[in-house]
């Protein structure tokens, strides 16, 4: 648990907007086998976000779901965890604040965020 909760401040700390700027990591993970269960043919998430709240109001979609991508594997969870979605992403609303989870990893973000700036004299 500790391990999770540390690779989240890091992965936080770093959505300070140059963070945000720069390109996301690419990844070193092994090619998906074909088991897995098909990709949607259409892409459910949306292209605009409307209830940014920590985030950057003009973050793009690629830099957004990193983030999100790196909350799911830091966490173990998947996007409906926090999100008022179907498992599959089809159904459901992203911006919705429905579930508490939502909230509160909103205030994680934004006391790791006030610390690293406080640290950094910002």
């Amino acid at each position: 648990m500790r391990n999770g909760i540390a690779a989240a401040c890091l992965m936080i700390a770093s959505l300070t907007p140059s963070g945000l700027h720069q390109d996301p990591p690419k990844s070193q993970a092994p090619p998906q086998s074909s088991t897995a269960s098909p990709r949607p043919k259409t892409n459910p998430i949306p292209d605009t976000f409307v209830n940014l709240k920590v985030l950057p109001k003009d973050i793009n979609k690629p830099k957004l779901v990193d983030v999100m991508k790196r909350f799911s594997i830091t966490f173990g969870v998947r996007c409906n965890y926090c999100h008022a979605v179907s498992d599959d992403l089809t159904e459901g609303s992203f911006d919705s604040d429905e579930k508490d989870t939502k909230v509160k990893a909103r205030e994680l973000i934004r006391s790791i965020l006030e610390m690293n700036a406080h640290s950094s004299g910002g």
